[in-house]
């Protein structure tokens, strides 16, 4: 038996993912446990794992941990939770192309696009690099599709009209507030993750990404609330990017749509795949929720509305309508609610997407993952004796304790201060949402799993 330890970066991106790959690896016979992102190194004295799961080396120190976890004889895995970047000046980036990553055992990519790019690594050897497609993706097709929350039971959740369709705007201006205030935190943070150098190479001036992603936050809500006030019947879901500061969207509500309130719903304890399942038509800027929604066969609106964007990918808005205005917005989703079918270039753009950027989706990803980690840690040829005598960090040792005794109590405190704690209103001073999982999360999703047809 082999321990595993996985590393969970955004809990309403990855966790139910991962729990889905070690419920699978545990039936295998292994130990798994999760931690929160950038929080393994106080795990690796007590649990003495034999792998770490992680989602990306790109910061220097990263990549120095994953060197010291091969110096302590314990394998490193990357599984990205991000594999196909939207911007193609950062796919470079994303695919740790400049990364040292020579304490990689097995890197997962999502697609042969960016194991191309991870190709040209020298640190990495070809064998190493696994096509597995898209994990998380694996929730829309059988047999996690079957446990994805119904429309008449979101529907009832969230106390909205069941005679009404529901339309849902997935936000993601994350660089938006970053333009009025909070500048210090966003230079430091691009520089950390090495956005900074690209940024500048294609933009100029590095402040110039928040200033364009506010200016198009401003234009898309004038258009989203034009929207609403022109469908009287009509449910809207504002389904947020947990890294954007959801108090801006309760005060728009408040301000400009209180009359329409019971029909507009901002979301954030939820899942992506359970609300674009409800959903109706999705409105979206080159997210990845498009995809997901193409495969749920849901009609998408790309809005580019700014014509100073910076965020736009044409791949991404390939299987979209595309609306610039208010005006082309309220037609477009005009002709979906009359019960018009997505034309067919826009299908074949999306077939073709899914083939070249997600490997073709098929539900079994998860599983290609899991099969060659097991593969590793019984390759006698690969195998390696875990050394029982880890230095004995004591802090490390100490901080872990309190890290599980408490669920990460002292860590929430940290990050989201002692009254947001306590009343478990868990966002940070940015305004971001519910970041970090807690045990709870992990048992909900074992249990909701376990509704699986064949679970033991």
């Amino acid at each position: 038996m082999a321990k595993i330890l996985i590393a969970v970066d955004h809990k309403w991106r990855d966790l139910a993912g991962y729990v889905y790959a070690g419920l699978q690896l545990e039936q295998l016979g292994h130990a798994v446990y999760y931690v929160r992102n950038n929080l393994e190194k106080h795990y690796i004295p007590i649990i003495k794992p034999d792998l770490v799961l992680v989602n990306h080396l790109i910061p220097p120190k990263k990549q120095a941990f994953a060197k010291y976890l091969q110096r302590q004889n314990i394998r490193v895995v990357i599984l990205p939770t991000e594999g196909m970047p939207t911007l193609d000046v950062m796919r470079n980036h994303m695919g740790g192309k400049d990364c040292d990553l020579s304490g990689v055992d097995l890197h997962f990519v999502w697609n042969q696009p960016m194991a191309d790019i991870l190709r040209e690594n020298q640190t990495l050897s070809a064998d190493k690099i696994v096509v597995a497609g898209v994990p998380r993706f694996d929730f829309y097709r059988k047999p996690l599709k079957s446990i994805l929350l119904t429309k008449a039971a979101f529907l009832n959740k969230y106390q909205l009209d069941s005679r009404y369709p529901l339309v849902t705007f997935a936000t993601n201006f994350t660089q938006a507030s970053f333009h009025t205030s909070n500048q210090d935190f966003y230079l430091k943070n691009a520089k950390k993750y090495g956005r900074d150098k690209v940024f500048k190479e294609v933009y100029g001036d590095l402040g110039d990404v928040p200033k364009r992603d506010y200016l198009s936050r401003e234009l898309f809500l004038d258009a989203f609330v034009t929207l609403v006030r022109n469908f009287p019947e009509v449910n809207f879901a504002l389904k947020l990017h947990p890294t954007e500061d959801h108090q801006f969207y309760k005060d728009l509500i408040r301000k400009n749509l209180s009359s329409s309130a019971s029909r507009v719903k901002i979301i954030a304890h939820e899942y992506i795949w359970d609300v674009l399942n409800a959903t109706d038509i999705e409105l979206n800027r080159s997210c990845t929720t498009a995809i997901e929604s193409w495969l749920l066969c849901k009609p998408t609106i790309e809005m580019q509305l700014n014509p100073d964007e910076y965020y736009f990918s044409p791949e991404f808005a390939s299987g979209s309508d595309m609306v610039r205005s208010a005006d082309e917005l309220i037609e477009k989703v005009s002709y979906y609610l009359a019960g018009a079918s997505i034309p067919q270039n826009l299908q074949k753009a999306r077939d073709q997407f899914l083939q070249k950027w997600c490997h073709s989706p098929d539900g079994k990803s998860t599983k290609t993952v899991v099969d060659h980690i097991d593969h590793l840690l019984h390759d006698n040829d690969t195998i390696r004796k875990t050394d029982d005598d880890l230095p004995a960090n004591w802090k490390r040792r100490i901080n872990y304790y309190l890290l599980t005794m408490g669920d990460y109590f002292g860590h929430d405190l940290r990050v989201y201060g002692l009254w947001n704690t306590l009343s478990k209103n868990y966002v940070d001073k940015l305004g971001r949402f519910d970041k970090y999982f807690h045990k709870r999360d992990i048992v909900e999703w074992q249990q909701r799993l376990s509704q699986l047809p064949g679970h033991n």
